[in-house]
C-alpha cells in the first residue's frame, strides 16, 4: 500500500510535467496575398464556364491520365469522377469501357462541369445530345460503402 501511495503521486507529477513541457502550435490562416497574380484554379476554363467542353484526338501512346492532366489539371476537380465521366461519354474510344485501354486516332469529347454533374446525379443536362434508341443511359452509379 505504501508503494502505491508513493508511485501514484510520482506518476501524476511526471504526467503534469510532460504536459506542461510540450509546445503548443497555433496555425492561423489569413487572407493570402498573391501579388495580383490570379490563382490558376480560378482561371481554369472548366471552372470559369461550367458549360465549357472540348474535343481531343487521341495520339499514339497517349493515356487517359495524360489527357486529363492536360485539360483538367489544376481545375480542382476530382479526377476519379472526371475519368468515369469521360469513359461514360466516350465508350467508343475505350476497349470494353476500360479506362486503361484507349484507342489511338479516336476523337473524344471532354465533358463540361455541368455534364459531369448530370452524370453523377442522374439528371439530364440541357446541352447534351440525345441518347438515341440504344436503351442505355449515361449515368454513373456507385454501389457499396
Amino acid at each position: 500500500m505504501r508503494y502505491l501511495m508513493f508511485v501514484i503521486p510520482c506518476l501524476f507529477s511526471i504526467a503534469m510535467n510532460t504536459a506542461i513541457a510540450e509546445p503548443i502550435v497555433v496555425l492561423t490562416y489569413g487572407a493570402r496575398d498573391n501579388g495580383g497574380v490570379e490563382d490558376a484554379t480560378n482561371s481554369h476554363p472548366f471552372r470559369m464556364d461550367p458549360d465549357y467542353s472540348e474535343t481531343h484526338e487521341v495520339a499514339q501512346d497517349e493515356t487517359l491520365g495524360h489527357i486529363m492532366n492536360d485539360y483538367y489539371g489544376g481545375s480542382g476537380m476530382n479526377m476519379k469522377f472526371v475519368e468515369m465521366a469521360i469513359v461514360q461519354v466516350n465508350r467508343h474510344a475505350f476497349v470494353r469501357g476500360n479506362p486503361n485501354f484507349l484507342y489511338a486516332k479516336k476523337t473524344i469529347r471532354l465533358p463540361s462541369l455541368n455534364q459531369i454533374k448530370a452524370l453523377l446525379t442522374g439528371a439530364k443536362p440541357e446541352n447534351s445530345p440525345s441518347q438515341g434508341g440504344s436503351g442505355r443511359t449515361n449515368e454513373i452509379y456507385f454501389f457499396g460503402g
